[in-house]
C-alpha cells in the first residue's frame, strides 16, 4: 500500500553499518558529510537505516542530533563503555573474559545512548523515517523496528528509542541480551550488519519507490576483509573462534561483502559505498570493543582518508543536495486514536 505519492521521484537512503567501537569510522564520515552538507545530515534522506553501533548513530540522524556531538561523544566516553586498554597479545585471555557471561554490562553504553538521543524520547519524535534491525531471541526471529511511516506500523512509534538501539547493539558475548517488555533482543548484526537490503525493501514494498529511483549512500566500519591466517588450521574450537571476535567479525565482513555485491548489480552507479579495509598493521590496534587512543586514531585517520576520496566523487553532492519530500507518519496518529 502506497502512503505517498513520491513513486517517480528520487529516494535516497542513508544505511549505516555494525561494527562495535568502530563505528567512531562512520560517526567522523557522518560529521564530516554533515559539515560539507552544512545542514543535519538526515535532511539530505528520506530513509535512514542502521544496525548495532549503525542505529545508535542512525537513531541520531533521524533525531538531527548533530553528528559532531555524536562523535565526540564517541571519543570522550569510548573508554567508559569498551576496553580503555589495547587488545590483549593473548587473545584467548580476552575470549577467556566472556566464558561465563557478557563481558561489558552495557549500563556505560546505555548512559552514552541516553545523552545522544534521551532517555524517554520514543519513535515516534524521530524527524525521519527510520528502521533499525534485531533478533527477537524470546520469539526467534528477525525483529525490525520501524518509525510509523506505514499505516499498519502502529506499536513502535510508541516505544522508546534508547530501548530500540540497546536492542540492536546487544552483541552476543560483549553485552547482556536486550530487554524490552518481556522479549529478550540480540544484535541486529547477526541478521543484517548492513541494513542497506532492508532498506531498499522498506522502500520498494512499503514506501511504494520505484527501485529506478532509489540511491543509497551506505557506511561501513571497516569490517570489510576480514579474513583468517593459514598458521590457525581448519580445526578451529569454540576457544579460537571467540579469540579476538573471530566469529562475529566474520558475520560482519561475509554480511557486508554479500549485501555490498547485491547492491552493486542492483543499483549500479545509484549505490555509493564509504568503507576502508583494514591492514594486517592496523588489525593489531583495531578490535569491535577497544577504544583506546591506538584505535581511536587509527580509525579517524582511515575516516580523513576516505572522505578525502569520496569527496572526489561526482555522486557525493548528488547526495548532499537532495531534498526529500517531508515525511509522512500515518502510523503515530492511528496510534495516538
Amino acid at each position: 500500500m502506497a502512503t505517498e505519492s513520491t513513486k517517480k521521484k528520487k529516494f535516497q537512503i542513508l544505511a549505516l553499518s555494525g561494527g562495535g567501537y568502530l563505528g567512531l569510522y562512520s560517526c567522523d564520515i557522518l560529521a564530516r558529510l554533515e559539515e560539507r552538507a552544512g545542514r543535519p545530515i538526515g535532511s539530505c534522506f528520506d530513509l535512514v537505516a542502521g544496525t548495532s553501533v549503525g542505529g545508535i548513530l542512525a537513531a541520531g540522524v533521524a533525531l538531527e542530533v548533530p553528528a559532531a556531538r555524536m562523535r565526540a561523544l564517541f571519543i570522550e566516553r569510548g573508554q567508559n563503555i569498551f576496553s580503555a586498554r589495547p587488545r590483549p597479545r593473548l587473545g584467548w585471555l580476552d575470549a577467556g573474559r566472556s566464558l561465563l557471561g557478557a563481558k561489558y554490562d552495557g549500563k556505560a553504553l546505555r548512559s552514552v545512548v541516553d545523552e545522544i538521543i534521551g532517555d524517554e524520547t520514543t519513535m515516534a519524535a524521530c524527524k525521519h523515517r527510520l528502521i533499525v534491525p534485531a533478533v527477537n531471541m524470546t520469539k526467534g526471529s528477525v525483529q525490525m523496528f520501524k518509525t510509523g511511516h506505514h499505516p499498519d506500523f502502529t506499536l513502535d512509534p510508541t516505544r522508546r528509542l534508547v530501548d530500540v538501539v540497546m536492542a540492536t547493539s546487544a552483541a552476543p558475548t560483549y553485552f547482556p541480551l536486550a530487554e524490552i517488555g518481556n522479549v529478550h533482543y540480540a544484535d541486529g548484526g547477526l541478521v543484517a550488519n548492513a541494513p542497506d537490503q532492508c532498506a531498499l525493501h522498506e522502500a520498494t514494498h512499503f514506501l511504494n519507490q520505484d527501485v529506478g529511483q532509489i540511491s543509497i549512500l551506505s557506511i561501513g566500519t571497516t569490517s570489510t576483509g576480514f579474513s583468517l591466517k593459514r598458521s590457525l588450521g581448519r580445526n578451529l574450537g569454540s576457544a579460537k573462534w571467540m579469540t579476538r571476535g573471530r566469529l562475529l567479525r566474520t558475520i560482519v565482513s561475509s554480511q557486508q561483502q554479500l549485501v555490498d555485491y547485491m547492491l552493486r548489480h542492483q543499483l549500479g552507479e545509484r549505490y555509493l559505498r564509504i568503507d576502508v579495509a583494514q591492514s594486517e598493521e592496523q588489525q593489531a590496534d583495531l578490535a569491535l570493543d577497544v577504544a583506546d587512543s591506538n584505535a581511536q586514531g587509527t580509525l579517524l585517520g582511515l575516516a580523513e582518508g576516505s572522505f578525502q576520496k569520496v569527496a572526489a566523487d561526482p555522486r557525493l553532492p548528488q547526495f548532499l543536495q537532495h531534498t526529500p519530500d517531508p515525511p509522512e507518519f500515518p502510523g503515530v496518529a492511528s496510534a495516538t486514536r
